[in-house]
């Protein structure tokens, strides 16, 4: 299902970029423009080269070269997908989707029932939990006393109870619920009881806020303590952390996440001043989690329990991590965090994160002390699970730290570890360093800037050609002449909508990836200022450019030397360009 392009143009004339770009930093007019630091957290200046120009629709940094609408900037910002990036300033905005393709509006009415179900049970929870005067209630609050959680956070994070006599049911009629969307939410169990009556109720939220299911703990010594949210429409638990959207703002701040197991880990951490933690629902990080959690931090720590469960999920971690060149760091405490800070604070807990060893470092540590005191049959095995963990790792510099640190701690040669090192050696050689400044790339970035921003100048030169003494035709500019396959694409693109314009581009899904480039463009546009003649000598330098390309790559005589003839009489019509000029 997909958002229909009408809609995201309604969206994108309604919002007010720097009304949005403000949540994120600081802003000053500057003429018909506004200034401010870069809001990107990689990305640390002090002099301002973030601009945005409200007119256009667009930003742009000219410290990082990101660039786009407002869309783009809650989707880099918030860390969302662009349909959720839509749909969270759609509501600020009080503008309502439409939806194309093949999902139906069913499905899309059936979604938007369930969270209302779900915001509803934990409205209800809340309100047990906090007024009733039963027996459960009071044990329940009793419990969550004892743990050392306080009122003010038990509201922030709106915990709950279900009575295990129920009673959710009944007034989730009076709202117009019925069972069948209650079953839809995983609010009842297969036998038509309400799933988590007798529990204590901690909500899950999605990142935009939306409860999307709940943990439960049972009172007492039932079994199992914990339970979830069965899988459902909005309840993915590879996707979801407890806790996040209460401290994605901290995060961001902070520019490093916690990553617990514990639901009471998260709440005592936040009411002790630490309030970048999150859970995952379960012993498991996902490279989901880590892709949501780097778009906010740059240091991500995790603290499991170091017992089997716990070393599976830091060695999952670190392979999901090494795919997306993120470092892990690793801390261990004596107990759980929410009973060791019964008895310290957290200034305390802060003061322990220099004590974090990189989650690699860890991994193969932990290894090799086993295969240290191990059998024959022990070693053999560990040594084939680390060659393993090496196989997963995608990223050359990761592979090559980590091959080093094992065999440094295992006492073997590096090729008993991987004996295909010296592959892996060249992949760490070709790793990419910073690009040359490329004329030929440059004279394709002029070409798409006029497209963007300067269309009276040459639509005409590309539909009708530049006439240049000596050719037989008009000289016409075509994908190939472009340096690199993104600006030939864009190029292609362009080409078909001319009539589009510039501030409406973003509104096209296949204009969308392009949004960095099409910002850049549009500045490079505004400084260009050409004249009729100076954008008929940019098309004139790219074709001369692309036919240098041409000249060196073939081994064809007869052709090396017409293209010569070509680039001859193209340098000709370039002079002849500037002596006008001048």
């Amino acid at each position: 299902m997909r958002i229909s392009r009408q809609s995201i143009e309604e969206l994108r004339e309604a919002v007010d970029i720097v009304e949005v770009a403000s949540e994120f930093t600081a802003l000053r007019r500057q003429g018909t423009r506004f200034v401010g630091l870069c809001p990107y957290p990689d990305h640390q200046e002090k002099t301002p080269s973030f601009s945005i120009s409200p007119d256009k629709g667009f930003y742009y940094c000219f410290g990082c070269s990101r660039g786009g609408d407002a869309i783009k900037l809650v989707e880099d910002l918030k860390s969302l997908p662009f349909a959720e990036a839509v749909a969270h300033l759609a509501e600020r905005y009080n503008i309502e989707l439409r939806f194309e393709g093949t999902a139906s509006p069913e499905k899309t009415n059936r979604r938007r029932e369930i969270h209302k179900a779900l915001a509803a049970a934990a409205v209800y929870y809340h309100k047990v939990l906090m007024r009733s005067k039963s027996h459960e209630a009071e044990d329940a609050r009793r419990y969550l006393s004892g743990r050392g959680i306080n009122v003010s956070t038990i509201e922030e994070f709106r915990l709950g109870f279900a009575p295990s006599g129920g009673g959710f049911v009944g007034a989730s009629g009076r709202l117009g619920l019925g069972r069948r969307v209650l079953e839809a939410a995983g609010l009842l169990s297969r036998g038509g009881r309400e799933r988590f009556s007798g529990r204590i109720t901690f909500p899950i939220s999605d990142r935009r806020g939306r409860i999307a299911g709940f943990g439960a703990r049972v009172l007492g010594e039932g079994v199992p303590k914990y339970l979830n949210s069965p899988e459902t429409e909005v309840f993915d638990k590879r996707n979801l952390l407890y806790g996040f959207p209460q401290v994605m703002e901290a995060m961001r701040r902070e520019r490093a996440a916690l990553v617990v197991e514990g639901y009471t880990d998260v709440l005592m951490l936040y009411q002790s001043g630490v309030k970048n933690a999150v859970a995952t629902l379960g012993t498991s990080i996902t490279a989901s989690h880590l892709r949501l959690l780097s778009g906010y931090a740059d240091e991500i720590y995790i603290l499991f329990d170091p017992d089997a469960a716990g070393e599976k999920a830091v060695e999952r971690a670190v392979a999901a991590a090494s795919e997306l060149r993120l470092e892990l760091k690793v801390l261990r405490l004596p107990e759980d965090p929410a009973d060791w800070l019964r008895g310290h604070t957290g200034e305390e807990f802060l003061g322990l994160l220099s004590r974090a060893e990189p989650a690699l470092n860890y991994v193969l540590r932990r290894k090799a002390e086993r295969v240290r005191s191990a059998d024959t049959a022990e070693r053999a095995r560990a040594l084939e699970e680390i060659r393993a963990l090496l196989q997963r790792m995608e990223d050359p510099v990761f592979w090559q730290d980590a091959l080093r640190f094992a065999s440094e701690a295992l006492g073997v040669a590096p090729s008993v570890l991987a004996p295909d090192g010296g592959d892996r050696s060249e992949r760490r050689r070709l790793i990419s360093t910073a690009e040359l400044r490329d004329p030929h790339e440059e004279a394709g970035r002029d070409v798409l800037a006029l497209m963007l921003g300067r269309r009276d100048l040459i639509s005409d030169l590309l539909h009708e050609g530049i006439p240049v003494a000596g050719l037989d035709a008009p000289l016409q500019l075509f994908a190939e002449d472009f340096a690199t396959d993104r600006q030939a694409r864009l190029f292609e693109l362009l080409q078909h909508r001319t009539s589009v314009a510039p501030d409406r581009l973003l509104s096209d899904e296949e204009l969308r990836p392009f949004a960095d480039l099409i910002a850049a463009l549009v500045e490079t546009g505004e400084r260009l200022q050409p004249s009729a003649a100076g954008a008929r000598e940019i098309c004139l330098r790219l074709a001369i450019l692309s036919r240098q390309r041409k000249k060196r790559r073939t081994t064809d005589i007869s052709l090396k030397e017409a293209l010569q003839s070509e680039i001859q009489l193209l340098r000709e019509a370039q002079r002849a360009i500037a002596s006008r000029e001048a």
